[in-house]
């Protein structure tokens, strides 16, 4: 039993050694939030394709994560699942900005309530492997949620500056639970490197 235990423990080690993806990524994504409150006026037409590359990047790394994380900490299908989405979202927003600018809050709004789930969902995870301050990444998880709400329930209604702060908002607190979550893991592959 201590051998299976001790294997679960290195594959578990490994899982978590690209901690620092999802750090490069939330601070990206903190950035985008910050410029989108700087340039409120700019085009839709540029939102689309700026939010298009936030997407592919964040794409990118949650599918490198989900391959290297072996089902440990966090589902991996539905990390592959939210990476896939994240890539033909931001493809579809940088290559057919004309179209993509009428549906933006719809797509971006899915996104956010997809990402919700994926938070809260991990947030459980980490409780469940007793990290401290792992409520914080529920929490993190209801913000979005609430996020995606207002935009899906009525995008058109708040008009393209509420919209746009509404984003904004969003892609500075989905970066900072990027940020959290990132440290976090760091914390626990340094307990893992340790041992």
């Amino acid at each position: 039993m201590d051998g299976y235990l001790e294997n679960l423990a290195g594959k578990a080690g490994r899982t978590v050694k690209n901690w620092w993806l999802k750090l490069v990524a939330g601070i990206f994504l903190i950035a985008m939030g910050v410029i989108v409150f700087f340039y409120p006026v700019e085009s839709y037409l540029t939102l689309s394709v700026f939010f298009g590359v936030a997407m592919l990047i964040s794409g990118i790394v949650q599918i490198v994560i989900a391959c290297s994380s072996r089902n440990l900490f966090m589902s991996r299908g539905y990390s592959v699942i939210g990476g896939v989405l994240d890539l033909i979202l931001g493809i579809i927003l940088c290559c057919v900005p004309g179209i993509s600018a009428v549906t933006l809050p719809i797509i971006l709004g899915c996104w956010l309530l997809y990402h919700s789930f994926m938070l809260i969902g991990l947030g459980s995870d980490l409780s469940s492997f007793g990290v401290s301050g792992s409520v914080w990444t529920i929490i993190g998880g209801i913000l979005l949620l609430l996020f995606a709400t207002f935009i899906l329930f009525d995008p058109f209604a708040f008009g393209t500056s509420a919209v746009v702060a509404f984003l904004g908002t969003a892609f500075i607190v989905t970066g900072c639970m990027y940020i959290f979550i990132s440290l976090k893991l760091k914390k626990i592959h340094t307990y893992f490197v340790k041992k």
